[in-house]
């Protein structure tokens, strides 16, 4: 039952391409702490049914193609971020989570005036 969970993101590299022999079109590598593991997340138009491949310093997962902007997004503006991902039996999980947060953090209203 391979298993990462609440895993520290150091850092990422996005890659958006076209390829006549892979299922997907964009990827996002992951380098984990403690210990070191890194993890590509490939965005297939539809994941497969088995979309977790949890290794030993190096794991696959998928994840739909809509939604690589929030995976993005999250990973452009949270900081620390953490990643987790398992397979236990039929039972996957892919996905990732910020620290609990101070409620009204955020960007400020456009119509707020600064003080």
């Amino acid at each position: 039952m391979p298993s990462l969970f609440n895993r520290e993101v150091q850092n990422y590299k996005v890659s958006v391409f076209e390829s006549s022999n892979l299922s997907y079109d964009r990827s996002i590598l992951l380098t984990l702490s403690d210990p070191d593991h890194t993890v590509s997340i490939q965005f297939p138009s539809s994941a497969p049914e088995d979309f977790v491949d949890i290794g030993t310093g190096f794991s696959t997962v998928m994840v739909d193609r809509h939604k690589f902007d929030e995976f993005y997004k999250l990973l452009q503006t949270e900081s620390p971020l953490f990643f987790t991902a398992y397979e236990f039996g039929t039972l996957r999980f892919v996905g990732l989570t910020t620290d609990p947060e101070a409620t009204g953090e955020g960007f400020r209203d456009a119509d707020t005036s600064a003080a």
